[in-house]
Formats: C-alpha cells, sequence, structure tokens
C-alpha cells in the first residue's frame, strides 16, 4: 500500500469519526443498539464474575441471586443454572473486546466499545483498499475512492461506530480474508505458502466470529476447486481441503466452548429454534414480504451509493464509456468473492435480513463496483463525484440518525427506564415488568435481570420458583413508570 493512499484513507477515517463523534457515548436507545447492550451485559458478566466463571461462554443475563432464571419462566434450552446465554454467533467478537477492557483495566462502557467498533471500521477500509488494488492494478485512486465510500455510507457509519455485534465485526476478518484471496486467485499464487496460510487463517477467525465466514468458505473453497480444474495444479485441491477443515475446527471450537455449559443436543435444539426464526424456510409472511423489507434495508443503508450506481448505469449505457474498466478476471473474481458470501447469507437467512445491519456485508461489493464504474470519468470528475455521495451519505445518516437534541427524545428513554429501575430496586429483591418487555438497553442500565409478567399471580409463582421472599413490579404507561413492592405467601 502507498503511503499517501494510507494517509489519504486515515484522513477520511478521522473525518468520518467527527461525522459520528456527536453520536458516542450518548445513551443506548434506537435503531439496532440493543445488539451494543446485549454485547456490553456479555462483557460485564465476563469482567465482573471471570472469564472461567462461565467457561468462556456469552451470558446475556445478571447472576446474583435475584437475577437468576427461576424454573418455568422460559423454554429456552440456553438457560443453565438461572443464567441465560447467547449461542446464536460464534464468540470471537466478544473475546476481543473483553480482552481489550482488560488490558486497559476499564469496567465495559458503552463509549470504549464503540472507539473498538470505530478502530476496526478503519481496518476494514484498509483491506477493502487492498482488496481493490488487485482488481484495477495501476490504477491508485479507484481503492482509496472505494475506501471513502466505504467509510461515509449510512450503513457503515453506523453499524462500524454505534451498534456492535458479531455480524458488525465479522466484516473485519471478512474482508482480511478477502485481500487474501484476491490476491491468491487473482495472481493464481497457491504455490506462495504464505498467502495459503494466511487464506485460512483469515478464514478460520470469519467462521470463528459469525456465519458470513461459513459462506465465505464455501466461496473460497468454490473457487479452489475451479481453479484446480482449470491448472490441474493438486494445490488448489490441498487448500480447499484446508479451507474446508479450518471451517469445521472453528465450529467444532464453538460447539467446544457452548456444550461446556449445555449438552449438545440442547445446543441443536437452540440453533433449530433460531434458524426457525432467522432462516429462508417456512416463512410465514411469506418471501415477497421479506424481499421487500430486504430492498427497504439496502435503501436506508446505501441510497446515495445507488443513485451513484445508477447515474453511471445510464452513462455506460448512452456509449460513453472513456477509458477501459478494469479487467475482467480482475472484476469477475472480486464480484464473486465480495458478493457470493452476502448473496448466500440472505438466501439462506432471509428472515435475519430483516435486520438492516444485515446489509452492511453487502458494502464491499457495493462499493468497489461503484469505484471500478467511476474509472471512465477522468480526475477530478471522479473524486467530486465521490465526494458528493459521501456528503450526501452523512446527510442521510443524520437523517435516519438524528443528532442529539434534534431526535425527539428517542435517545432518552431507555436510559431514564433502566435508571430509575437501578435505583430504586434492592438488589435482593427480584424485578418485575408488568405488560411490557423491557428492550436489552434497559438492562444494562438497570444492571438486573428483568422478568417479563402479565399478572400478579404470576410474580408468585416465578417468586418461589427462585427462592426469592421480595419482589419489586414495575408498570410503564407513557410517561410514568410506577413501582409495587411485593413479598412471597
Amino acid at each position: 500500500m502507498a503511503r499517501r493512499s494510507f494517509l489519504f484513507v486515515l484522513f477520511a477515517f478521522l473525518l468520518s469519526v467527527a461525522v459520528r463523534a456527536p453520536q458516542l457515548g450518548r445513551p443506548l436507545s434506537a435503531h439496532h443498539e440493543y445488539c451494543t447492550a446485549v454485547a456490553l451485559i456479555i462483557l460485564h458478566n465476563w469482567y465482573a464474575d471471570g472469564f472461567l466463571a462461565h467457561q468462556g461462554n456469552p451470558v446475556i443475563s445478571f447472576t446474583d441471586p435475584a437475577d437468576r432464571i427461576p424454573e418455568g419462566y422460559t423454554t429456552n434450552p440456553a438457560v443453565h443454572d438461572g443464567v441465560m446465554y447467547y449461542f446464536s454467533h460464534p464468540p470471537l467478537a466478544y473475546d476481543l473486546p473483553y480482552a481489550m477492557f482488560k488490558a486497559v483495566g476499564r469496567p465495559p462502557d458503552a463509549l470504549g466499545l464503540q472507539v473498538f467498533n470505530l478502530f476496526f471500521h478503519f481496518i476494514a477500509a484498509l483491506c477493502l483498499l487492498l482488496a481493490l488494488q488487485e482488481a484495477v492494478p495501476g490504477d491508485p485512486s479507484a481503492p482509496v475512492l472505494a475506501a471513502m465510500l466505504y467509510l461515509f455510507m449510512p450503513a457503515p457509519l453506523w453499524f462500524h461506530g454505534n451498534v456492535y455485534m458479531s455480524d458488525m465485526f465479522v466484516q473485519v476478518p471478512w474482508l482480511m480474508h478477502l485481500v487474501v484471496a484476491m490476491r491468491l486467485f487473482h495472481r493464481k499464487d497457491v504455490h506462495d505458502g504464505r498467502l495459503s496460510i494466511l487464506f485460512t487463517t483469515t478464514l478460520f477467525l470469519a467462521v470463528y466470529t459469525s456465519w458470513l465466514g461459513v459462506f465465505a468458505t464455501v466461496t473460497g473453497v468454490g473457487m479452489a476447486l475451479h481453479s484446480w480444474r482449470r491448472d490441474l495444479d493438486r494445490r488448489w485441491l490441498i487448500l480447499a481441503g484446508s479451507a474446508t477443515v479450518v471451517a469445521i475446527l472453528a465450529l467444532a471450537l464453538t460447539a467446544w466452548r457452548y456444550t461446556r455449559i449445555i449438552d449438545l443436543s440442547a445446543l441443536l435444539a437452540y440453533f433449530q429454534g433460531r434458524f426457525a426464526e432467522r432462516g429462508s424456510f417456512g416463512v410465514e409472511a411469506g418471501i415477497p414480504a421479506h424481499l421487500l423489507r430486504l430492498i427497504t434495508n439496502y435503501r436506508l443503508g446505501y441510497l446515495p451509493l445507488f443513485l451513484l450506481l445508477g447515474a453511471l448505469s445510464i452513462r455506460r449505457i448512452a456509449g460513453r464509456r472513456g477509458r477501459s474498466d478494469a479487467s475482467g478476471v480482475a472484476l469477475g473474481t472480486f464480484i464473486v468473492l465480495s458478493g457470493a458470501p452476502v448473496l448466500m447469507d440472505h438466501a439462506f437467512l432471509l428472515q435475519y435480513a430483516d435486520h438492516d445491519f444485515a446489509v452492511l456485508k453487502a458494502g464491499p461489493l457495493l462499493c468497489g463496483i461503484a469505484a471500478i464504474g467511476l474509472r471512465p470519468l477522468r480526475m477530478p470528475w471522479r473524486g467530486v463525484s465521490v465526494a458528493a455521495v459521501c456528503m450526501a451519505g452523512v446527510l442521510y445518516f443524520y437523517r435516519i440518525n438524528p443528532l442529539p437534541g434534534s431526535d425527539a427524545g428517542r435517545y432518552a428513554l431507555e436510559k431514564e427506564l433502566g435508571t430509575t429501575i437501578a435505583s430504586t430496586a434492592d438488589p435482593q429483591e427480584m424485578v418485575f415488568t408488568l405488560g411490557f418487555t423491557p428492550e436489552p438497553q434497559v438492562q444494562w442500565y438497570a444492571q438486573r435481570t428483568l422478568f417479563r409478567v402479565d399478572t400478579m399471580g404470576r410474580c408468585n409463582e416465578l417468586m418461589r420458583a427462585q427462592g426469592s421472599t421480595r419482589g419489586i413490579v414495575f408498570q410503564y404507561r407513557d410517561p410514568a413508570l410506577t413501582a409495587t413492592r411485593i413479598t412471597a405467601p
């Protein structure tokens, strides 16, 4: 990477941080910040109780005696000894920030996690730049412009900043893998042992972070087998086999960690339930409804970029091509490696794509294609076009995520509820919410496990099951939160 390109992306990244600065460290609330709250609860429990106290498993309920989940409260198979665990993703995205907080000796908090997330947005942008350098050799500007677009589109601005979970962090090892895969398949460099080791290592990290890594493995193995059929070089077969093995190892390590808490049959039941909720099969609302939601999510995440791609398409159809695009082989390799895993992710987990953070995964492909599509334009028009799109991205970002003071109070409610519960409830009281289910942000600020009930009689049942004699019941009638203390009969 040229020093000038690095400095340009660094400056753009710092500018993107300035764009997001007013949103950082404010109360967690809207637009999927429940993901950040869940991550913080996990990190808090590891930090407070000790990593080994939970066998390194993600804990999403609090662990004091009055916070323990009693028998009969839920049928969730991820509850063990009164504690609820989160097994939906492999654990690496929680391991790394935990290590950071331990290293600096600071209890987990929202701002620290957001800074961690921001730093890796920069790493992801650099990786996209390096991957595009393979697709457009000899053109230093297109990779830089792609990185800029990835820094300033609404989806990356938000989900690489305020919102943190496995599905955001997986972008980092996956984009690292994309850099290596582009070099390996574009240069046909299978004889380079270092590249092959990096290929399998980055795949392992991606799989050990989230399911996108599995789809990246399928793509990488398919590309290796295609290269073997073309070149008849058995080293491609070895690469395909190695990639398969490391993916299985990552999944096996995940299963080993999780089955230290629950048995394998319960873990499989958990995954079966999660896939029923997130998968593309047996969809009650119908496939078209979810596809329309997916389209809406892409509009929210990348509208300025789609407008640019539309303008470039019209220009191309009109026949004004100018200089040639990237070579067909290099561009095709980039599209397959960056696009196929995302396509499989949407195809198999369509209900999950109702969450608009699912479209973050398509950012490298969309930004790369846009940067390559700009190549027929002469400089400085390419730079002017990208600057205009980035500015539009920032404005759209603010429209979706209003600045504090312009948010009509949307950022205050969860913290107010949580801190009220924290200051009102005694540590020995079991805490109930009557008739409403609090968001994870509320539980984070309350630092308590909150049990949703629909009748006062249910409170008594749960208190007896837990062994508690005291409880407090909160009811929310906008804008008031009222509390009633109860004792077990």
